[in-house]
């Protein structure tokens, strides 16, 4: 009697557990089909943004390079006994404080060999823009490895008064005389 009861509660136990297991088979099973529907269901979205996001970056760094070259004080734009601001330095200076947006309102100084002579020039430049910083943010100001493409505004000068020394006078052409009879129509 004893093998008999003992038999069947682990019948029971057995049984019991069977249901519990196709249970959570099945709720599995519907969990996976769901999952696999919500997926392709929303298919391309998962994947869009990401790309969409490499797409925009090379802009956003196109973007701040070329402000960073905008904003660049080259050697042309210094004293080159001082090492202080001269007029053309000055005035790149005061534009980009007055009249570049706020968020780009940063100046960069192009690295010269001797690092004194480089941190010269960034004090130099700091010092003046906060002179003419209309919005009385300090200004930001630091150094650059790109080579300013510019040239002393005296070279451009010359250039074009050069330019236009050589320059023929406008005249007209001569009268032809015209062929003809001699008779006017």
């Amino acid at each position: 009697m004893r093998r008999t009861i003992f038999a069947a509660a682990a019948a029971v136990v057995v049984i019991t557990s069977t249901r519990q297991v196709s249970a959570v088979c099945c709720d599995d099973g519907a969990a996976y089909v769901k999952q696999g529907y919500h997926a392709n269901a929303m298919w391309p979205w998962p994947y869009v943004c990401p790309d969409r996001i490499a797409v925009r970056d090379p802009f956003c760094i196109m973007v701040n390079n070329g402000w960073r070259r905008q904003n660049m004080l080259g050697s042309h734009h210094f004293n080159p006994e001082t090492n202080q601001l001269n007029a053309a330095g000055q005035l790149r200076v005061q534009w980009t404080m007055t009249q570049a947006p706020p968020d780009r309102r940063s100046i960069f100084v192009e690295r010269s060999l001797d690092q004194n002579v480089t941190n010269q020039r960034m004090a130099a430049v700091q010092e003046y823009a906060t002179q003419v910083a209309i919005d009385g943010r300090p200004p930001q100001v630091s150094q650059t490895y790109l080579v300013s493409e510019g040239r002393p505004a005296t070279v451009v000068d010359f250039t074009n008064t050069k330019y236009q020394q050589s320059m023929p006078l406008p005249v007209l052409p001569a009268a032809q005389p015209t062929g003809g009879s001699g008779s006017a129509q």
